[in-house]
């Protein structure tokens, strides 16, 4: 007699029918057929991925003819739901509960990641090392900058500056003044220089003996931190123009002159020609509090006779920077060289500052200011042009260089008279 059995949930076998059985077999075979085919991509990954064993399954075999067929149920949770958490019981697990089946192996979801190659992995700190050294062998070379500005910002800084400039305008009148003819030929050594030449380098060492001494009482002011008042301003411009002054006479001359230069004694010149006026500018633009603007002009009347005198000063050392340019010969003596107009020139701008030093002083006999230390030491630069500029051209009177003429004569009178005149304001004026 042919039977079933099947196998329940709870454990207990029940004998049926032949035809019965056939049709429950049949039965469970297709719901089998219906429920793997339902479920097969995910319900294993949800069996055998769950080690808690939440999940709980049925077994059930039936023998006909021999042939044993196995069902199994499973009831899967959605991905969505929330699985318990805890161990799982002996006797609920599925792995004890059912035998191992084929269809239970692990699936791709389930296949434990694989690890990469030792080798890979030691490579990759390597890697990485590499890579950042390679960054920093790539990164873009950082040139340290200079800020001439912000180094001048602080007083120390600022007298250092202007102590320096005013030793080179001394050491540079001294050597004009002195021995000329060495200067030229060292910088000019192929140009033909004449004694009229020699005359105007004498000429340029005096005012830049004026150049000393604004540069000189800068550095005073600069010391008792009084550069930011109109006085100083003003004294800075002057010689800021009178560094743009030299660098235009250098280059209006330069197609004439340029192949007569000794190369090193033309970028000594240039150069400091440019430091100079850029020392001036960086100071402007840290005590004015406006950045780089000059102080405003005060162009009313002089207020007594000493005002009046700085004023007729003024008038006369613009004539004489204008006088500077002129197409005709300024003296009538030796005919002009190669070199004559750049020398002709060049104290032009120390002539121009003369001027500004003279306004300076106007404004302080106004104010009833003359026998300030920054005033005294003014005055004595003006006196120092004048003496020398008159000494000078004595000396071009009597070697024939300049004609005994009215103009001459007028010439070396007024700068007799501005020298003394200054000599005297700075000898007599009090506190």
């Amino acid at each position: 007699m042919q039977g079933s059995c099947l196998l329940q949930p709870s454990g207990s076998s029940k004998l049926t029918s032949v035809l019965s059985g056939k049709r429950a077999c049949h039965g469970r075979v297709l719901r089998r057929s219906f429920v793997t085919a339902a479920t097969r991509g995910d319900w294993r990954a949800e069996i055998e991925g769950n080690d808690s064993g939440s999940d709980k399954s049925a077994a059930s075999s039936s023998s006909i003819k021999g042939t044993t067929t196995i069902t199994a149920t499973a009831t899967l949770q959605s991905p969505a739901e929330p699985r318990p958490a805890g161990p799982a019981s002996p006797a609920t697990s599925p792995s004890a509960a059912v035998p191992p089946s084929p269809w239970t192996q692990p699936g791709p979801s389930q296949r434990p990641p694989q690890q990469p190659p030792a080798a890979a992995t030691a490579a990759a700190p390597a890697a990485a090392t590499s890579d950042s050294e390679g960054a920093k062998r790539v990164e873009p070379l950082s040139l340290p900058t200079f800020d001439l500005t912000e180094l001048l910002a602080s007083p120390k800084n600022q007298a250092s500056a202007f102590t320096a400039l005013a030793a080179t305008s001394a050491i540079l009148s001294v050597l004009c003044v002195v021995e000329p003819q060495a200067v030229l030929h060292i910088a000019l050594p192929e140009a033909y220089t004449s004694d009229l030449d020699v005359t105007f380098l004498r000429i340029i060492g005096v005012t830049l003996a004026a150049s000393a001494a604004v540069e000189y009482s800068l550095k005073h002011a600069a010391e008792s931190q009084l550069l930011k008042s109109a006085t100083y301003q003003r004294l800075m411009a002057g010689c800021a123009i009178k560094s743009v002054g030299f660098l235009a006479v250098l280059a209006a001359n330069t197609p004439s002159t340029l192949q007569l230069w000794s190369l090193p004694m033309w970028l000594a010149y240039v150069g400091t020609a440019v430091a100079a006026g850029a020392i001036n500018l960086s100071v402007i633009s840290n005590t004015s509090g406006k950045g780089l603007v000059a102080a405003p002009l005060d162009l009313s009347l002089p207020q007594n006779p000493t005002s009046w005198g700085y004023a007729t000063c003024i008038s006369l050392y613009l004539l004489t920077v204008l006088a500077c340019f002129v197409p005709e010969t300024l003296f009538t003596g030796d005919p002009y060289s190669a070199v004559t107009p750049l020398l002709k020139g060049i104290w032009a701008p120390g002539f121009l500052l003369a001027a500004v030093m003279s306004y300076v002083l106007k404004d302080a006999s106004d104010r009833g200011r003359l026998g300030a230390s920054t005033f005294k030491n003014l005055n004595l630069g003006l006196a120092a042009l004048e003496y020398g500029y008159s000494i000078i051209f004595g000396s071009a009177i009597l070697s024939d260089q300049v004609d005994i003429d009215l103009p001459a004569m007028s010439n070396l009178g007024g700068s007799l008279l501005i020298a003394t005149f200054a000599l005297y304001t700075y000898a007599t004026a009090k506190k």
